[in-house]
């Protein structure tokens, strides 16, 4: 049977194999930053669909955080490595293990001019937990002191954000959280201007015409078409090299490849059938940098309902696939395997982990013990969102659990009607991704799996155990860096026995540049990159 659904994949992908020496095809000196970096000029970019939202509180999708980093600041943000380094807030201090206080830069302006005060610290912050607001990040901030009696309105304000002066702030938590300074990187906590917000009687409005205090500012916005942002000219921490960048939405990977040949676009996320393409041409080898992310793509079983309320069938799904052999024909240069939520590059990550082995017989005894065979499947429906590559790596998944006793039909939908239908609970199986908001192991267990995390928190697969959500909040008052780490590789192997996902593989990326592109870094968290480093050698 492997055999014949190999055959269909090495179809699908017209017989592509891997890439060899992959670690030689990387960037070559010219993308070192020097002495001659230079300021001006336009970087030609472009984005696979429209954006939902440039609005913080409402930016949970991993391209709305990419563009708010670009717009705005947090009080921290993260260095090419994943580290902490200062944003807004200049310096912090702990002085006991509830309290973080935070001084601010005092250059600091939002795009109409006006300064940036720990005013406005409180102000974005209170409006993230407002219930009038709804937005689904009240996780970042629902652990302050006051913030649960200011989300039920019976309090006007949060009491555990106090505005010390202009520039410092002190934010006390109920409770110790370890990682609540890593969260202060989110998208969710950057951090915006009352009076822009205050213009609108519709929050919705705002939402595409965004005014923050980042490197770039909005210049326009045209849906399907493009989205064009200007140098900050008056950036705190310094003006970016760019005059800005010009976003063409390019939904279709041929086109974009096109506009890349021709010299329309200065870059080229590679596409997994044209890898070898592009880097066996040695007008293009020079100028490509291919990293590992901390993209984890799943299958998501959905655990509040038949039938994959049944932990035994979520095991089954894990036992039919095999995805070394899927990952091999479909998209051998742009996948490493996964066996768990932890990614490598993460503290708590075990190399060790090899989840469950490809055992058809055994998927096929479960589902024959639960009442089910090929004569007599369990029908269940398998919802993606519409694209070329999810079919080509979800076809062959189809086949190995039809194989053993199931009856999968595939759901194709367009992207945002299909994550609606996601967090409304409606398929039994789905596929998704996750990739880390802030560089802490726990943001990979708590969001996916306490059982508060539902309907737009992260826990998209609806899963649910107490054990797990005790040692989850029993990670976040371990303020024992070795002890917090011991838990969440605890809870890891609790969540790998009870399937609620069946991790696939790690993303990596593959991208070319055009030689006149500078200075390129490549930083793992999504939302870390400001455009900074970048420059055009004219």
């Amino acid at each position: 049977m492997i055999t014949i659904i190999l055959s269909l994949a090495l179809t699908i992908t017209a017989c592509r194999g891997k890439v060899e020496n992959t670690e030689e095809v990387k960037t070559g000196d010219t993308h070192t930053q020097g002495e001659t970096s230079k300021y001006g000029g336009i970087y030609e970019s472009y984005i696979g669909s429209d954006f939902n939202t440039l609005d913080p509180a409402f930016a949970t999708a991993a391209l709305d955080g990419e563009i708010v980093s670009l717009l705005y600041d947090a009080l921290v943000r993260f260095d090419i490595d994943g580290k902490i380094v200062p944003g807004l807030a200049k310096s912090w201090e702990l002085p006991d293990d509830k309290t973080l206080v935070f001084d601010l830069v005092d250059n600091a302006k939002f795009h109409n001019g006006n300064k940036v005060t720990a005013h406005d610290i409180k102000y974005s912050f209170e409006r993230v937990l407002d219930p009038d607001v709804a937005s689904p990040r009240t996780w970042v901030f629902d652990k302050i002191m006051g913030a649960k009696d200011f989300m039920e309105g019976t309090a006007e304000e949060v009491t555990g954000i106090e505005v010390i002066d202009d520039y410092k702030i002190k934010i006390t938590l109920e409770e110790p959280f370890a990682p609540f300074l890593s969260m202060m990187g989110m998208p969710a906590a950057h951090i915006v201007d009352k009076n822009e917000i205050e213009k609108y009687s519709d929050q919705n409005d705002y939402a595409l015409k965004p005014v923050g205090t980042g490197p770039y500012a909005f210049v326009e916005f045209k849906p399907g078409d493009r989205f064009v942002v200007k140098a900050n000219e008056e950036y705190f921490a310094g003006r970016p090299f760019l005059d800005g960048i010009n976003y063409r939405v390019i939904k279709d990977n041929s086109t974009a490849i096109a506009e890349f040949e021709a010299g329309n676009l200065d870059a080229l996320s590679i596409p997994s059938v044209e890898i070898d393409r592009f880097a066996n041409n040695s007008e293009y080898k020079p100028y490509i940098i291919n990293n590992n992310t901390f993209w984890n793509y799943y299958i998501g079983t959905m655990n509040d309902k038949a039938p994959f309320d049944n932990k035994n069938l979520r095991q089954a799904v894990h036992y039919a696939i095999n995805r070394e052999a899927i990952l091999n024909a479909v998209i051998p240069n742009t996948s490493v395997a996964s066996h768990g939520p932890i990614p490598p590059g993460l503290d708590g990550y075990r190399s060790d982990i090899t989840s469950y082995s490809y055992n058809p017989e055994k998927a096929k005894e479960i589902l024959l013990e639960e009442g089910y065979s090929k004569e007599n499947p369990l029908k269940v429906k398998f919802y993606h969102a519409e694209s070329a590559s999810n079919v080509a790596l979800l076809e062959p998944v189809q086949a190995m659990l039809n194989e053993v006793g199931f009856k999968v039909e595939l759901v194709s939908m367009e992207w945002n009607a299909y994550r609606a239908a996601v967090r409304q609970g409606e398929p039994d199986l789905f596929y998704l991704s996750w990739g880390a908001d802030y560089p802490d192991a726990e943001n990979y267990l708590y969001p996916l799996f306490h059982s508060t995390m539902t309907n737009g928190g992260g826990n998209e697969t609806r899963y649910s155990n107490p054990e797990v959500d005790a040692l989850l909040e029993l990670s976040h008052k371990t303020q024992d860096y070795k002890e917090r780490i011991k838990l969440y590789q605890q809870i890891e192997d609790i969540v790998i026995e009870d399937s609620p996902r069946i991790w696939m593989y790690l993303s990596r990326n593959w991208t070319v540049y055009k030689p006149k592109v500078q200075g390129v870094q490549i930083y793992r968290i999504f939302n870390a990159d400001k455009k900074l480093d970048i420059w055009l050698d004219k």
